[in-house]
C-alpha cells in the first residue's frame, strides 16, 4: 500500500474509512514513520488536513509478520554485498524507515539482522537526517539487557545508517496474544520483563518514542525483547524545542499530541501502559472509530470499562489507569516505580502470610496482625517526605536561588534552573532507591536485613553529600556558580547503592572506637569531594590533610586510600602537582595493601595526567599508564575509567607533540564516554574540545572545526548562553577558525568571549588573558599590528600575575609580541625576545621538542628580514630537523618549515638550494587544507627559484600564473600577493634557454 492520499488521510481522521480499508491503513500505519508523523502532527495542530497530504516519497506498507518492499529507488542489496564488515544474505523486511536483512558477521562468525535506516524518512534534510539518525543509533547501542535486542554495531552505508543486531527467531507481541488464550498472570510476568529492558533504555538516556505490540518480540525460548528503537531519541534530545511526533496514535501519550508540549521517559510509560493494558483485555483502552476519536478520548482521560467477564484484577487495573494518566506529573516518577507498583501483587502477599500460619486458628488471629505489620511495614518504607528537609525544600531552593543571583554573574541566572532540575531528578531517585531498598526487606522479604543496612547507609552518605552541596550552594560566590551545574550533575550515583559488588566495598569495622573513626572520616570525604566539585580546592586540601593523616595512622587501609586519593585529586587541582604525586603513591600503598582495585586504578590513572601533562615527565608516565591498564583490568573493564585513561594519556601526548597519537585517544575516549554518559553530556564535550585541538595541531582543521562547533552547542546546551565555558569553547573554536584563515571570524569569536569573560570573572582572570590573546592574533593576521600590540602586552601582565613570568604562557604572549615587532619593523627588539623565548623553552622542554618549531621559524625569518642570511639559515634548518621527525609531518607545520626554508634560500642567492625545500612546500599542500594565500605564494616563491636558477622557466611562468589566478579568488586577502605576482611577472619572456649555467 501507497502512502496515504489526501481523501484517505482525510477519512481516517473522520472515521469514514470503511472497516476493511480502516484496517490496511493501521496495518500501514504501524509500519511508515513518515504516516504516522503525518498524523500525529495533524492532531496536534488540531486541523483535518495537513497542508502536504502526500509525502514526496510515498514509503511502502511493511508489517512483522508481511514484509514490503525497499523504498522507493533504493534497490534491493544482493546477497554478499558488504555493508561495513557484515554480508548481506537476504531481505527479511522492509518499511518506511528501511529495510531489514539477514547478514553474516565473519569476524565473529555469526548472523545478524541488519537494518539500513533512511534519513529522509525522519522529514529532515540527507545530512541533517543521516546525523540525526547515527546519533540515536549509537545512543540504542550504549543498551545492554537481556530484554533489549541488542544492537552490536553502528555505522553508515553510503547515505544511510546500518544497525547490526541479534537476529531473533521470534513473533510480535500481537501476534503471540492471538496465538492462544493469555492469563493476566502470563501477561503480567511478560511486561515485568519487557518493562526491565525499556527502564535499562531510560538508564541509559534513550526514549523509545514507538513502544507498541508490533515493536516486542516474543522469542521461541519465551523471553520478550523490546526492538525497532527507530524512532528512538535520546533523553536529551527528547527535551530539544521539537517535540516527538513519530509515534503511533494510538499508543502516544497526550503530551505527544498536545502543541507546545514535550514528551520524555513518562510518554514511554503511557505507551506501555496502553499496550500492557491491550493485552491485558484484548481491546485498546480508549473508544472511537476514528483517529481523531481516538485521540479525543485520550486527551480527557476517557478509559473505557473493563470488559464483562475480565479477570484482570482491581489493583492491577488501577496501577495501569495511573500509568496512563493524561498528565504526566501523575504517573509514577520513573518506571522502575511503575514496575515496582505492578510487582506488589497483594494475592502473593497474602500467599505469602497464609504459608507463615501454621494452623486455621492461629491463621485467623494472624491474619489481622500480618496485615497490619505489612500495611505499616509499606507505609513506613514509603514515607520519605521529611527526608530532605534543610537539604531541598522550599526554603533551601529560594535561599540557594539568592544566594546565586546575588553574585551578579550573568550566568548565574541560567545556572539556577539547571541546578535545580539536576536536584530535583537526584532526590526523587534517591527516594524511590530509598523505598525500594526498604520494601525488598520489610515488605517482600526478599533481602536481608544486613543487605538493607548495607543500603541504607550508602543512601545516607548520599543524603549527607547532597546536604553538603546544598550547603556550599546557600553560600555561593561566583566561583561555585560556575562549578554549580557540573556539581549537580557530579553527585556519587544512586543507583550503585543496590549494587552488591558496590556495598561490599569498605566495611565498617565491628570496634566501636574504629567504627567512629571510620565515620568521621566519611562525613570528611563527604565534605571535601563537595569542596572539589564547587571549586574550593584549597579548602578542600585544608581539610583532607589531617585527615589522611589520621586515617594512615589509625591502619584503615581502605579509609587511607580514598582519603589520599582526594587528597592527591585535590592539589591536582590546586596546582600542586609534586604534592599531588606524594598523595596518590600514598593512595596506592594502601589500596594496594588493602586490595582497593577501584581506588588503586584511580590513583595510577590520576598519575598519568600529573605526570605527563603537568610535570612534564613522559617517561613516568607512560610507565604509569601501562599500571592503571593493568588495574582497570583487574576491575574487569570500567569502561568509564578506561576514557579517564585515554583522556589523561591524550593530554600527555598532546604536550610531547604527538597530535596523531593524542587524537587517537581522545576519539577512544569519545566513543566510551558518549556510550556512559549520551552524546549530549558534558563529558563528551569536554574530549571534542579536546579532540578539535589536537586535530587543530595536526593541521586537520576541517575536522578541528567541526569537534570544537559540536562542543560549543554542547556546552551552550547544558550550561547557558553566558557561561565561561562556553566563552572558553569559542575561544577554541576561534583558534579553528585562524588557522583556516578566517580571520573576521576569529575577531568576531574572540571579541564575544572577551567581553562574555569580562562580564563574568572580571578583567584580570586568566580566562581573559587568553580572549586577549586570541583577539590580538586576530587582529594581527589582518595587520592591525598597533591594536595587537596593545592587546599582547594587556595579556602577558595577567599572565604574568597569574602564572608567573617564567610560565609557559608567558613564554607564548613573549614570542607572539616578537611577532609583532617584526611586523612593525622593530626587527631588533623582535630578535632579542624571540631568542628570550627560545633560551626558556629550550631550557624547559630540550633542544629537539616540536614546541621549539614556531620560535625557530619566526626568528629564523626575522633574521632573514635583516638579511642576515647566515644566523637566518641555522634556526631555519634546525626547524626543519626537528619537524620532519613528528609523525604528524605533511599535515602539521612540514610544509610549512619548507616554505620558510625555501624563501630564505631564494633571498640569499641560492636558488637552486631553493628548489627543494620549495618543491616539497608545494607537494605539502596538496595533502594540507592551505589558504589561498599559502597556495598563492608558494608557487610564486617556487616560480622565482625555478626562473633564476634557470631551470624550467616554461614551468615557472606557468605557476606565476596560477598563483595570480589563485590570488585573484582570495578578495582582499590575496591582494598583497598579487601585486607581487603582477611585478614579478612585468617583462618575463616565455621563451627562455633550456640550459645555462645555474647560480647557487
Amino acid at each position: 500500500m501507497a502512502c496515504l492520499d489526501e481523501a484517505t488521510f482525510t477519512e481516517l481522521l473522520l472515521g469514514e474509512l470503511p472497516r476493511a480499508r480502516a484496517a490496511e491503513v493501521d496495518a500501514h500505519l504501524d509500519a511508515c514513520p513518515s504516516c504516522r508523523r503525518m498524523v500525529a502532527e495533524a492532531l496536534r495542530a488540531n486541523t483535518p488536513v495537513p497542508s502536504q497530504a502526500t509525502p514526496a516519497e510515498p514509503a511502502p506498507m511493511a508489517t512483522p509478520d508481511r514484509p514490503g518492499h525497499p523504498p522507493a529507488g533504493e534497490p534491493l542489496l544482493e546477497r554478499g554485498t558488504a555493508v561495513g564488515r557484515y554480508l548481506v544474505l537476504e531481505k527479511l523486511a522492509a518499511g518506511g524507515m528501511g529495510v531489514v536483512y539477514a547478514a553474516y558477521d565473519p569476524e565473529l562468525d555469526r548472523r545478524v539482522a541488519l537494518k539500513l535506516l533512511r534519513a529522509s524518512a525522519l522529514g529532515l534534510d540527507a545530512e541533517e537526517g543521516r546525523q540525526h539518525l547515527l546519533r540515536e543509533a549509537q545512543a540504542m547501542a550504549r543498551v545492554s539487557h537481556p530484554h533489549v535486542v541488542p544492537v552490536y554495531d553502528v555505522g553508515t552505508f553510503g547515505e544511510q545508517i546500518f544497525l547490526a543486531m541479534e537476529l531473533v527467531e521470534a513473533q510480535t507481541l500481537r501476534q503471540w496474544m492471538k496465538a492462544a488464550p493469555r492469563t493476566w498472570r502470563q501477561v503480567l510476568a511478560l511486561f515485568l520483563d519487557a518493562g526491565r529492558g525499556l527502564a535499562a533504555a531510560h538508564a541509559a538516556g534513550v526514549v523509545h518514542g514507538d513502544f507498541k505490540p508490533e515493536n516486542l518480540l516474543v522469542g521461541s525460548d519465551g523471553r520478550i525483547r523490546i526492538t525497532d528503537f527507530g524512532l528512538a531519541h535520546t533523553a536529551a534530545s527528547a527535551t530539544d524545542a521539537t517535540p516527538i511526533t513519530g509515534g503511533t496514535p494510538a499508543y502516544m501519550a497526550p503530551e505527544q499530541l498536545t502543541p507546545g508540549a514535550q514528551a520524555d521517559v513518562r510518554s514511554d510509560q503511557f505507551a506501555f501502559c496502553v499496550t500492557l493494558y491491550e493485552a491485558l483485555y484484548g481491546e485498546r483502552p480508549f473508544a472511537g472509530s476514528s483517529v481523531r476519536e481516538i485521540s479525543a478520548e485520550l486527551l480527557a482521560g476517557r478509559v473505557l470499562p473493563a470488559p464483562r467477564g475480565s479477570h484482570v484484577p482491581a489493583w492491577l487495573r488501577r496501577v495501569v489507569l495511573r500509568g496512563m494518566a493524561v498528565s504526566p506529573t501523575e504517573r509514577y516518577p520513573t518506571l522502575e516505580a511503575l514496575l515496582a507498583a505492578l510487582r506488589d501483587d497483594p494475592g502473593i502477599r497474602t500467599k505469602r502470610r497464609l504459608r507463615l500460619a501454621g494452623g486455621l486458628g492461629l491463621l485467623l488471629g494472624a491474619v489481622g496482625v500480618t496485615h497490619g505489620v505489612h500495611t505499616r511495614n509499606a507505609r513506613q518504607c514509603g514515607d520519605t517526605a521529611h527526608a530532605f528537609d534543610g537539604v531541598w525544600d522550599d526554603s533551601t531552593r529560594q535561599r540557594i536561588q539568592a544566594a546565586f543571583l546575588a553574585t551578579g554573574r550573568p550566568f548565574a541566572a541560567d545556572a539556577w534552573p539547571r541546578v535545580r532540575q539536576a536536584l530535583d531528578a537526584y532526590t526523587t531517585t534517591w527516594a524511590a532507591e530509598r523505598t525500594a531498598a526498604c520494601e525488598a526487606t520489610r515488605v517482600r522479604r526478599e533481602q536481608s536485613e544486613e543487605v538493607l543496612a548495607q543500603r541504607l547507609r550508602c543512601l545516607d552518605g548520599r543524603l549527607a553529600e547532597l546536604a553538603a552541596l546544598s550547603r556550599i550552594f546557600t553560600e555561593a560566590d561566583a566561583e561555585v556558580v560556575e562549578q554549580a551545574p557540573r556539581a549537580a550533575k557530579g553527585l556519587a550515583p544512586v543507583a550503585t547503592c543496590a549494587d552488591a559488588t558496590s556495598l561490599a566495598q569498605g566495611p565498617l569495622p565491628t570496634d566501636p572506637a574504629a567504627r567512629e573513626r571510620a565515620e568521621e572520616l566519611h562525613r570528611t570525604l563527604v565534605q571535601a569531594r563537595v569542596l572539589k566539585a564547587a571549586g574550593k580546592y584549597k579548602q578542600g586540601v585544608a581539610r583532607m590533610e589531617p585527615a589522611a593523616a589520621a586515617a594512615k595512622d589509625s591502619g584503615d587501609r581502605h579509609g587511607t586510600a580514598e582519603a589520599f586519593l582526594l587528597l592527591g585529586e585535590l592539589r591536582q587541582k590546586a596546582g600542586d602537582w609534586t604534592g599531588a604525586e606524594s598523595a596518590l603513591f600514598e593512595a596506592l600503598r594502601a589500596a594496594e595493601a588493602g586490595r582497593n582495585d577501584e581506588a588503586a586504578a584511580r590513583a595510577w590513572i590520576l598519575l598519568v595526567r600529573v605526570t605527563g601533562e603537568q610535570l612534564e615527565r613522559y617517561d613516568l608516565a607512560q610507565r604509569w599508564r601501562e599500571r592503571a591498564e593493568a588495574a582497570i583490568e583487574r576491575l574487569g573493564g570500567n569502561e568509564v575509567l578506561r576514557a579517564q585513561l585515554l583522556t589523561y594519556s591524550a593530554t600527555t601526548l598532546y604536550a610531547e607533540g604527538r597530535y596523531a597519537e593524542a587524537a587517537e585517544q581522545q576519539e577512544a575516549a569519545l566513543v566510551r564516554l558518549e556510550k556512559a554518559f549520551g552524546p549530549d553530556s558534558l563529558e563528551a564535550a569536554d574530549v571534542r574540545q579536546d579532540l578539535g585541538s589536537a586535530r587543530l595541531a595536526q593541521g586537520r582543521a576541517d575536522e578541528g572545526l567541526s569537534h570544537l562547533t559540536r562542543a560549543v552547542e554542547l556546552r551552550r546546551a547544558a550550561l547557558g548562553e553566558e557561561h565561561p565555558d562556553v566563552a572558553r569553547a569559542r575561544l577554541a573554536l576561534g583558534e579553528a577558525h585562524w588557522q583556516q584563515g578566517d580571520y573576521t571570524e576569529t575577531e568576531q569569536l574572540s571579541r564575544g568571549a572577551l567581553e562574555s569573560l569580562e562580564r563574568s570573572l572580571g578583567p584580570e582572570h586568566p580566562s581573559v588573558g587568553d580572549a586577549l590573546n586570541l583577539l590580538a592574533l586576530a587582529l594581527q593576521s589582518q595587520k592591525r599590528l598597533d591594536e595587537a600590540l596593545l592587546l599582547y602586552e594587556r595579556a602577558l601582565r595577567i599572565v604574568e600575575k597569574t602564572e608567573g613570568p617564567e610560565s609557559t604562557g608567558a613564554a607564548a604572549l613573549e614570542h607572539n609580541l616578537a611577532a609583532v615587532l617584526s611586523q612593525q619593523g622593530r626587527l631588533d627588539e623582535a630578535v632579542v625576545r624571540f631568542q628570550q623565548v627560545l633560551a626558556r623553552k629550550e631550557k624547559k622542554l630540550g633542544p629537539d621538542h616540536p614546541q621549539l618549531v614556531p620560535v625557530l621559524r619566526f626568528l629564523g625569518n626575522t633574521l632573514r628580514k635583516q638579511k642576515r642570511y647566515g644566523e637566518a639559515l641555522v634556526h631555519l634548518e634546525r626547524a626543519v630537523t626537528i619537524q620532519v621527525s613528528q609523525p604528524d609531518d605533511v599535515l602539521s607545520g612540514w610544509t610549512g618549515v619548507h616554505l620558510d626554508l625555501g624563501r630564505a634560500l631564494l633571498e640569499a642567492e641560492r636558488p637552486r638550494d631553493a628548489l627543494v625545500p620549495l618543491e616539497k612546500a608545494l607537494a605539502g599542500w596538496e595533502r594540507a587544507q592551505p589558504t589561498p594565500v599559502e597556495r598563492a605564494n608558494t608557487r610564486l616563491l617556487l616560480a622565482r627559484a625555478l626562473w633564476d636558477a634557470r631551470s624550467d622557466r616554461t614551468r615557472a611562468l606557468r605557476l606565476a600564473h596560477e598563483a595570480r589566478t589563485v590570488a585573484l579568488g582570495a578578495g582582499d586577502a590575496g591582494a598583497r600577493v598579487l601585486d607581487a605576482v603582477d611585478a614579478w611577472l612585468a617583462g618575463k619572456s616565455a621563451t627562455a634557454p633550456a640550459q645555462e649555467p645555474t647560480p647557487r
